[in-house]
């Protein structure tokens, strides 16, 4: 019997279609689903079926009587290559991810990569099985390492440490009017954004996430952002 992770990669790489080095998303039928695997979906494999749909890696989409299923090749493209491609740091944020003990409670969203030493490492964000809007940042470095834990709280939370940093994103950007970088952010509210800068580093990626914020230039390592919708890039 294959492993349930053999089993997300097979059926993941089912939806996916590559013509000239391209690669798109396929939808297809619930029946022409079963009916490819047919004849050796086992226990793992049903699983595997029922993780990617929890993650949200595979979602059902509209199509009148009959159910067809995709991708969510916009929220969760990270999580697909970790699945389609030999990418070593896909590789290593699957085998390095927080164990179900250590997110008990919490629905994975996705991961993203640190930069830099001392604190290089894997960012994976979470939220609360009852409540979506709640954040929750796990950052591990290596296998078997304690997860350093950043609770970024609710969105819809005025208080929360995520809706502190959002207040200081857009202050900054309405007064620069332009792009900004996340540093003027951090001095706009030290407090929010931590001494470390692991919490506005996590709370950037939820808004880009959530297409709250944009990335739209880089210079040298430093990014430059806009609120998302606010006129030109710059």
């Amino acid at each position: 019997m294959q492993s349930v992770d053999w089993w997300k990669r097979r059926i993941v790489r089912f939806f996916v279609f590559r013509s000239y080095g391209k690669r798109s998303y396929r939808i297809q039928k619930e029946s022409t689903v079963f009916r490819h695997f047919a004849g050796n979906f086992d226990a793992n494999a049903q699983a595997a079926y029922e993780q990617l749909r929890q993650e949200g890696v595979i979602r059902e989409y509209a199509g009148g009587s009959e159910k067809f299923y995709g991708l969510d090749f916009i929220h969760k493209i990270k999580e697909i290559d970790l699945l389609v491609e030999d990418n070593p740091a896909a590789e290593t944020a699957g085998m390095i991810r927080p164990s179900d003990d250590e997110v008990k409670d919490l629905n994975y969203m996705f991961w993203d990569r640190t930069r830099g030493r001392p604190n290089s490492g894997y960012y994976y964000f979470y939220t609360k099985k009852d409540d979506s809007d709640y954040w929750v940042v796990m950052i591990r470095t290596k296998p078997g390492a304690k997860p350093y834990k950043i609770i970024m709280g609710s969105i819809t939370d005025k208080n929360s440490r995520i809706s502190k940093i959002w207040r200081a994103t857009t202050k900054v950007a309405e007064m620069n009017k332009g792009p900004f970088i996340r540093k003027w952010v951090e001095n706009m509210d030290q407090q929010a954004c931590g001494n470390n800068r692991l919490p506005s580093r996590a709370a950037f990626k939820i808004f880009e996430h959530l297409g709250r914020l944009e990335e739209v230039y880089t210079r040298g390592r430093v990014a430059y952002y806009r609120v998302a919708g606010d006129g030109d890039s710059g």
